[in-house]
């Protein structure tokens, strides 16, 4: 890595801080089975993580929807309209504006079963929270319908590196019954965007220059010149991604509490994960990105799904 330039460390550091939440917010309920993996051959690192199981021996399902519902606000809601909720609220006391913003956030949500919704809130949490990645485009502000989706990744995330470059993380959730698949398809989505050309990739660029979420101007003026192409930082931009793969695991285990023989099962499954994900990235040809995967088996994909409508209000 080349010598940092002194130029560019007030902007990395005011752009690092634009990453919301405490680090180790999520700890509690998502344990990690082990320290981040790097896979041989590759630039991928995967972490896996398993719910936390209360005394009653419960998987933390609710609770962990509870948290991507409250995040409903962050995840869709430019920056600058919370500061201007923030400053109403120290101008008149009134938490209204708070309000307002977090029923137009729900509103937002698709009013449909099977949304892929509830692991874009998980993702931006991971990316926010654990790898303190600041959302650049808050995407669901721009639906103008509640019925449709909006297409492109999942999320769009950076940060300014030591040597001024400008690292573009492009996210990408699947939470699926089986793991195969929802590998698979998180790969097929998200390779695209790091693929030397891509029109998709393109279309998200455009998006992210003319609804840049940045609220500092000074700071945004300078992430804009990595968006204009008649200046010698678009050269400066390096694609990253990040994966969610979330799945069913049956016999779901109490990580605080595991015994010989389970402990031995969960590290053969874990292996075999793995191995599935380093095929992938080799299938892609994606073994010089730097990708970061977060594997998150669950004792069903589809009660937090309906734990998490429950939360954001979604009959």
């Amino acid at each position: 890595m080349s010598t940092p330039d002194v130029s560019t460390t007030p902007f990395q550091q005011a752009l690092a801080a634009l990453a919301r939440g405490e680090q180790g917010e999520l700890d509690h309920l998502l344990l990690s089975y082990e320290t981040p993996l790097n896979l041989d051959g590759t630039r991928t690192t995967v972490r896996t993580h398993f719910l936390a199981v209360d005394a009653n021996g419960m998987p933390a399902v609710d609770r962990l929807a509870e948290a991507m519902a409250v995040a409903a606000m962050e995840f869709c809601v430019p920056r600058s309209r919370i500061q201007h909720a923030a400053t109403k609220m120290t101008e008149t006391g009134s938490p209204s504006y708070f309000a307002r913003l977090e029923k137009q956030a729900k509103e937002l949500f698709v009013d449909a079963d099977g949304t892929g919704e509830g692991g874009e809130l998980l993702l931006f949490l991971l990316m926010e929270r654990v790898l303190k990645l600041p959302q650049l485009l808050a995407k669901m502000s721009l639906k103008t319908n509640s019925n449709m989706h909006v297409h492109g990744s999942d999320g769009v995330h950076a940060q300014i590196g030591t040597d001024g470059v400008l690292e573009l993380s492009w996210g990408e959730s699947k939470l699926y019954g089986d793991i195969s698949k929802a590998i698979k398809d998180c790969f097929e989505s998200i390779a695209p965007f790091l693929a030397d050309i891509d029109e998709s990739r393109k279309r998200d660029l455009l998006l992210i220059r003319d609804n840049l979420n940045v609220d500092n101007e000074e700071l945004a003026t300078h992430v804009l010149e990595y968006f204009d192409e008649t200046n010698s930082k678009s050269l400066d931009v390096r694609w990253h991604g990040v994966c969610l793969i979330g799945f069913n695991y049956a016999s779901y285990p109490n990580l605080k509490k595991l015994a010989a023989n389970e402990s031995e099962k969960i590290s053969k499954a874990v292996a075999r994960w793995h191995k599935a994900v380093s095929g992938r990235v080799g299938d892609h040809s994606l073994v010089d990105v730097n990708i970061e995967v977060f594997c998150i088996p669950f004792p069903s994909v589809d009660a937090l799904r309906k734990s998490v409508r429950k939360n954001l209000g979604i009959a």
